[in-house]
């Protein structure tokens, strides 16, 4: 009796055992194919942020260093998804295959750089992708990925187009303002392209455009200063007028009280 209890009691023990190693390798599996998941999506993500980067900023905001360190890493993404999804391996290969392609020819034949007529929302949209651009070079040289020189390099280029898209999107803002007259405004819109220049590392290498901004900037307080005296003399003329005009209907009833 006592061995047929010791022997149920130790088969209960062995399967216990074995459900429980089950439930943890389950749950190993499951976390690892969780992770798998993860990283693969976080992938997706990067991939069409550097493709909307690649694509969408003009070529007057990237250098074909900027340029080739995207084309870069988008081949260094799809090499991850090629070794995470080798069900999609070929479709993946083809797309590595065809961005190393454009990639030679990129280098080979740099695009022209052009300066575009931009609006204030276009200026402030590209800003927001040099943003991205960025914080993208600086994460690869805090892991690793990037040695300092090269990093050091190309976020200065970013940093300088920063604030280039910082002075068009205020002067172009100021420009849109001054149009509605509204001057206190584009006074201080300039005033804001100012700002951007004198706080950045790179004030000395925006003279000439800091001397461009105050000139406009004089001559908008001169209009303004103009429209508001000329309101003045409006305003003054006005009321001389309307004084005028009740002295004489004052001259008249006094006559007419004589009269009568």
């Amino acid at each position: 009796m006592d061995t047929t209890t010791t022997l149920f009691a130790v088969i209960g023990i062995s399967a216990m055992a074995f459900m429980i190693v089950g439930m943890l390798i389950s749950q190993s599996r499951y976390k690892a194919l969780e992770a798998k998941n993860n990283q693969i999506r976080m992938l997706n993500l990067q991939q069409r942020r550097l493709n909307n980067l690649l694509r969408s900023l003009p070529s007057s905001y990237l250098s074909n260093e900027l340029r080739d360190f995207l084309y870069q890493a988008i081949q260094q993404n799809l090499k991850s998804q090629i070794q995470l999804l080798p069900e999609k391996s070929t479709l993946l290969k083809d797309d590595y295959q065809h961005i190393s392609e454009e990639r030679e020819r990129v280098r080979q034949n740099p695009p022209t750089v052009t300066k575009e007529l931009l609006t204030a929302d276009q200026a402030s949209v590209y800003r927001g992708l040099l943003k991205s651009l960025y914080e993208f070079i600086r994460r690869n040289y805090e892991t690793g990925r990037l040695k300092k020189e090269h990093a050091e390099k190309m976020i200065k280029q970013v940093e300088i187009k920063l604030v280039e898209t910082a002075l068009d999107f205020f002067i172009l803002t100021a420009r849109e303002l001054l149009l509605q007259n509204k001057f206190r405004q584009t006074h201080n819109a300039y005033q804001r392209a100012l700002d951007a220049i004198e706080n950045s590392p790179y004030t000395a290498q925006f003279k000439q455009e800091s001397m461009r901004i105050r000139a406009e900037m004089n001559k908008v307080t001169d209009e303004w200063r103009s429209r508001r005296d000329a309101q003045s003399r409006a305003s003054g003329e006005k009321l001389a007028n309307q004084m005028e005009d009740m002295v004489e209907e004052q001259e008249s009833w006094k006559k007419k009280q004589t009269y009568d």
